[in-house]
């Protein structure tokens, strides 16, 4: 785990690979309009939080608005921790902190609209190597 802090200005970057997953996007083109863009306004309130965090686990206003907590036991990162947020009543987010080694910023691994943490634990296993290795350049 991590002991630092966000700074009151982080970056939200989104893993391409991860975020590209069939399954979501299938899942994400299932919904009707309205749905899809309540996910995508939830969505970008997440981003603007996490933008402006203390602290992108223990804020007590993320964990309130996205009963933001720990997601252990997935697979080791180097110097980060997996977050987990919801969006609604079944999408989850989860997000690594830091995104990259000495940074503040915070990277959206991977995301499902069905709860299926089984979909997202082999998402992050899968592109372990590239999460580690995850730079914003």
């Amino acid at each position: 785990m991590t002991s630092g802090r966000a700074s009151a200005s982080s970056k939200v970057f989104a893993c391409t690979a991860t975020w590209k997953d069939r399954q979501f996007q299938r899942a994400f083109g299932k919904l009707p309009q309205p749905e899809q863009d309540a996910f995508l306004r939830d969505l970008a309130t997440l981003i603007a939080a996490l933008e402006h965090t203390p602290h992108p686990a223990s804020d007590p206003r993320l964990k309130q608005a996205f009963k933001a907590k720990p997601y252990g036991g997935v697979v080791a990162l180097k110097g980060a921790t997996l977050i987990e947020y919801s969006l609604g009543r079944f999408a989850r987010v989860i997000a690594k902190y830091p995104a990259s080694q000495g940074s503040t910023d915070i990277l959206l691994l991977a995301v499902t609209l069905d709860h299926d943490h089984d979909q997202l634990k082999a998402l992050i296993k899968q592109y372990r190597a590239e999460i580690d290795a995850w730079s914003e350049t």
